[in-house]
């Protein structure tokens, strides 16, 4: 399997020695792309950076709101890949920046962030998003100080539920993270603390409430913490380590090949998904505003001074400034779009054509306008090595593999695949209460029956 991998993709020694080439290859056929290569004091390769000219272009046109992670390779060589990635308008991954580097550590996120940096700006309006591993943390503060760090939401409920063992703690801990109204964050947070106060101890420990939604300050329509725009959690970059799971035994220039093609495909089929719409913002958040259209029409507004009005319906009253571009149930605050109190003053202000002004109030990184121009530019593939034309000295500049131990002991991962034909049974597993195989014992109706 070994011989017929080296023939189909080249030896692993082949293509560190080819890196530099390549680098020089995937910058002529995409410029304005990002790309560096470090060596070790032994003049070994170290650390391979990449970002897409195409990447950089579209980023400036989205959410300030990155995510950023790292993931095992299983090479020969090994390493981790740190990706950074964000979400469009339409909740799809977007990619910024990905590195190979020899581990997570505090010299390697140093290296990745410091070239991120020369095209992600560290401004008060980016959001940076990870699990709570301390490299990251650490050289977040450093190179990036004027932006905001927040901690995955996800990762948090996944300790909790790992730890204590108590679904109830987990249901009252997102509950209290998505709740825009602090009154029912304490509430939620309290029930923590009674059903069980080492979890609360914990997550007071952490600065649970300066990243959960409820205690947001209030911003100058910026993003202010990783709450606002509705994302919270990491998953995204998940996603992308998911996406190229199998890919993470390939060398390294046959893994930015497959990146590399992987988004060219998908930034094609998202360009030309809403080339032609009509609608003036993305259809998940047209969705939204619909929804909260309806929902306004059955409030009442009465206006209290110029661009400020006081909502009223259904028990529950609401102070929305538009001019500000603020209410008091905090939606229209972090969310960036117009909440249904925000819609019923809207209507009040401005009668009949307050339908237009919706998408005056709401954020423009909705619009179709800018979901296309992020993905505008087109990402081209790296030629086949035989039909490189690179410098002579650059190919001289032949990169050596980075040092293994070996005494160190290993074994390549590989997964399982079936062969033809070949089927394995499955398992089912019977309820413990009814003795059905299609339920189980925590969603058994029967489950609290004498």
């Amino acid at each position: 399997m070994e011989h017929e991998k080296s023939n189909f993709r080249g030896t692993h020694e082949h293509i560190y020695a080819v890196l530099n080439a390549y680098r020089y290859m995937l910058e002529v056929a995409n410029p304005g792309s990002k790309t560096t290569l470090s060596l070790d004091e032994n003049w070994r390769f170290k650390y391979f950076f990449v970002s897409y000219a195409a990447w950089i272009t579209g980023f400036q046109e989205m959410r300030k709101i990155i995510a950023v992670d790292g993931t095992f390779l299983r090479s020969k060589y090994e390493g981790v890949l740190l990706s950074t990635v964000e979400q469009d308008a339409e909740n799809h991954i977007f990619p910024v920046a990905f590195c190979v580097v020899d581990k997570e550590c505090d010299a390697s996120y140093e290296y990745f962030l410091k070239h991120m940096k020369s095209f992600v700006d560290d401004t008060d309006e980016l959001c940076i998003i990870s699990d709570r591993h301390p490299s990251i943390r650490n050289m977040v503060s450093t190179i990036y100080p004027a932006s905001h760090y927040g901690c995955c939401m996800r990762h948090i409920g996944k300790n909790i539920r790992d730890n204590f063992h108590n679904a109830k703690v987990v249901t009252h801990f997102y509950k209290a993270a998505k709740a825009y109204d602090r009154c029912e964050f304490n509430d939620h947070f309290n029930q923590i603390g009674d059903l069980v106060s080492k979890a609360a101890e914990t997550l007071e420990r952490i600065r649970f409430r300066t990243w959960s939604r409820a205690f947001c300050p209030k911003n100058r329509n910026i993003i202010v913490y990783t709450i606002s725009y509705n994302i919270m959690t990491s998953n995204i970059t998940e996603s992308v380590n998911s996406m190229f799971d199998d890919e993470r035994e390939f060398s390294i220039v046959a893994l930015f090949d497959e990146i590399n093609r992987r988004f060219v495909f998908l930034f094609h089929q998202r360009r030309m998904e809403l080339v032609n719409s009509a609608n003036r913002f993305v259809p998940s958040i047209e969705k939204d505003i619909s929804k909260y259209v309806n929902a306004g029409n059955k409030l009442l507004a009465h206006q209290i001074a110029n661009y400020k009005s006081s909502v009223t319906g259904h028990g529950d009253v609401a102070t929305v400034d538009l001019q500000r571009k603020i209410c008091t149930c905090r939606i229209f605050d972090l969310d960036k779009i117009s909440c249904p109190h925000a819609m019923a003053a809207l209507r009040a202000q401005y009668g009949v054509d307050f339908g237009n002004q919706i998408y005056e109030y709401s954020s423009p990184y909705y619009s179709v306008e800018k979901y296309i121009m992020a993905y505008c530019e087109k990402i081209h593939l790296v030629p086949f090595e035989d039909s490189w034309i690179v410098p002579l000295d650059v190919i001289e500049r032949a990169t050596p593999p980075p040092y293994v131990d070996p005494s160190k002991p290993r074994r390549r991962r590989y997964k399982r695949r079936r062969g033809v034909g070949e089927s394995f049974p499955t398992r089912k597993n019977k309820c413990f209460v009814c003795r059905d195989f299609s339920d189980k014992r925590t969603t058994c109706p029967n489950r609290n029956a004498p």
